[in-house]
């Protein structure tokens, strides 16, 4: 028998293989694999330090060493490619919450899977028996009774260097620091939950002169008394004319006449690509994503527990009927159980809409349009409706929609293939948001549409047609996460009593919450004027750096940003807390006022 550290030697040379073929798929360039190496050389050991302790452990439960050499090889690898090939389509990482999302990947199945994706899983299993055989052959067949004290010894040794690790990077999550496979358990439960800090305090910083503004006293309009509020926010929605193709029709020719008499201007979102939820809970709620480990959190799988301010129960309280309108399943995103808790009284899914109307494989923004023409019509009280709508949902690679715009360029025919597709998708959202809106100019009911994107669609593996087309350079995909290209989509507020066109500057899409009641003006919630102070003090807030009102740029480690993000951290923990513990969240201005009385 050789020593039993030879064999633990072994298993650290083998499992160097899968660490350093992760970084090169993830960061697709080995002079960057090289520097990352060379800068961060301890991080490297705790990575090769996860995969070297999985082993152990694997060792442990089977008594077979070969087998779990092998098997967490093999494991890790196809972990590396699965990464690499959702960071080059959406610009988010593999997690562990992925493996959670069996039913959402099943249903895309059909879309997804590929004849050359089926052709590449074949052949991958001679190539993991070979590798199984030669493994066996290296390592060789070892009673488990000789290694076993060892096995334990040395698993403990691999605990306690990555708790090392996790007292030293306790402040970062980025798997472009981290690396790969030393990020993947980070990136769940790294927020603690704690009593945040009070009202009062948020008051003192969000209001340094101490007045809270007052409720608002004017006399309202019959027009301007209660208006229905409709928010639509349509999948993929992307000003697509910033790729300069010379299209037959304006893909979104209505959506871009409306700015004439509308609110309108640009949302940063936190999501490229998917992650539709993400943009949806900073639209509702006005809470940021910055607020958590990372833009690609599940805030609705792993937060929304709890009840949590929203529109929605804005709304609600002031008398509203609140409705949400979804035509795809009710579990997806689990927006069955978070609606209730977010204020919605009815929800409306897939399963709600037997024989709806589609267009290619998802239910069509016409038929959408139509259910709420007839949410309008059935209801004597003002309403509010969010929907999301699923038509111009990817992949884009087989033609769906009938064909009715052309134009010409240099890509290739599967590339002309997903442009055609999308910019087609788009065109229909945009006749059917025509629809809705031409019926709402012959109602007497007073309404306030609102119109945007969730994030820009995916258009080919690291981001092909945005390149090719000259949208973007060669820019790596570290350099292209914070972006503003590749996170901003075009809004609209418009409403059927007033038009008048104005220009807002480029804001995150949380603001949008108390834009929207400023609108129509509805009183906000303290959090909400919290929120608006914010917005001035810091109208784009991304992961790296923030713009001021003056447009200065402040980067995350200043005081500027950190001041800021704190503020909004500080709001965030205060609802949660609220929101778990059933104590009372102050509604209005007023409210608070009388009480510090």
């Amino acid at each position: 028998m050789k020593a039993p550290h030879k064999y633990l030697l072994k298993i650290s040379l083998i499992m160097i293989l899968p660490v350093l073929l992760s970084e090169y798929l993830f960061r697709t360039d080995i002079a960057s694999v090289v520097t990352w190496l060379i800068n961060n050389p301890f991080i490297f050991i705790l990575n090769l330090t996860v995969l070297v302790g999985l082993t152990l452990f694997f060792v442990f439960l089977f008594r077979r060493l070969d087998v779990s050499v092998w098997f967490i090889l093999m494991f890790s690898i196809i972990l590396g490619v699965v990464n690499a090939n959702k960071f080059s389509l959406r610009s988010v990482p593999f997690m562990l919450n992925d493996f959670f999302l069996f039913r959402e990947l099943w249903v895309l199945m059909p879309e997804i899977l590929t004849p050359s994706w089926i052709l590449l899983t074949i052949a991958a299993f001679p190539v993991c028996i070979g590798m199984f055989l030669l493994i066996r052959k290296w390592i060789g067949a070892v009673p488990f009774r000789d290694i076993k004290k060892h096995v334990i010894i040395s698993f403990a040794f691999c605990l306690g260097l990555i708790m090392v690790g996790q007292s030293i990077y306790a402040e970062s999550h980025s798997p472009w620091e981290l690396g790969f496979i030393y990020s993947l358990p980070r990136a769940i439960g790294n927020h603690q939950e704690k009593h945040p800090v009070g009202w009062e305090e948020i008051e003192q910083e969000v209001f340094p002169e101490g007045e809270l503004p007052q409720e608002k006293t004017h006399r309202k309009t019959v027009k301007e008394a209660d208006p229905n509020v409709i928010i639509i926010m349509s999948e993929s929605f992307w000003d697509i004319n910033a790729l300069n193709v010379n299209f037959s029709e304006n893909p979104i020719g209505y959506f871009d006449s409306l700015k004439q008499e509308s609110i309108h201007g640009e949302l940063y979102v936190p999501v490229f690509g998917g992650g539709t939820a993400n943009t949806e809970f900073e639209v509702l709620t006005g809470l940021t994503m910055k607020n958590y480990p990372n833009d690609w959190h599940m805030v609705f799988r792993e937060e929304i527990d709890y009840r949590l301010p929203s529109l929605a129960s804005i709304f609600q309280e002031a008398g509203y009927k609140t409705h949400a309108l979804h035509p795809y399943h009710s579990w997806y995103y689990e927006r069955k159980e978070v609606y209730p808790r977010l204020g919605f009284k009815e929800s409306v899914f897939m399963e709600d809409m037997e024989g709806a109307d589609t267009l290619g494989p998802f239910i069509s923004d016409e038929y959408v349009t139509d259910q709420l023409i007839k949410l309008l019509e059935s209801t004597t009280e003002p309403v509010f409706n969010f929907t999301v709508t699923m038509q111009n949902h990817g992949p884009y690679n087989e033609a769906r929609n009938p064909s009715v715009i052309d134009f010409n360029t240099n890509l290739e025919e599967s590339q002309e293939t997903m442009l055609k597709v999308y910019a087609e998708g788009l065109y229909y959202s945009d006749q059917a948001l025509k629809k809705l809106v031409e019926y709402l100019r012959d109602s007497d009911e007073p309404t306030v549409l609102v119109f945007f994107g969730d994030h820009l669609p995916m258009l080919g593996e690291n981001y092909g047609i945005y390149r090719d087309l000259g949208f973007l350079g060669e820019e790596t995909p570290e350099e292209l996460q914070d972006d503003l290209r590749l996170y901003t989509v075009p809004y609209i507020i418009w409403s059927n009593y007033e038009q008048r066109e104005i220009e807002k500057p480029l804001m995150n899409a949380s603001y949008l919450t108390p834009v929207i009641l400023d609108t129509i003006g509805k009183e906000k919630p303290l959090y909400l004027e919290a929120v608006s102070r914010i917005h001035e003090r810091a109208p784009v807030i991304l992961n790296s750096y923030l713009k001021d009102s003056k447009g200065r740029r402040f980067d995350w480690d200043t005081d500027a940003y950190q001041e800021v993000l704190s503020l909004y951290r500080s709001i965030r923990d205060q609802l949660v807390y609220e929101g778990k513990y059933h104590r009372g969240l102050p509604q209005s201005n007023r409210d608070i006022n009388r009480s510090r009385q």
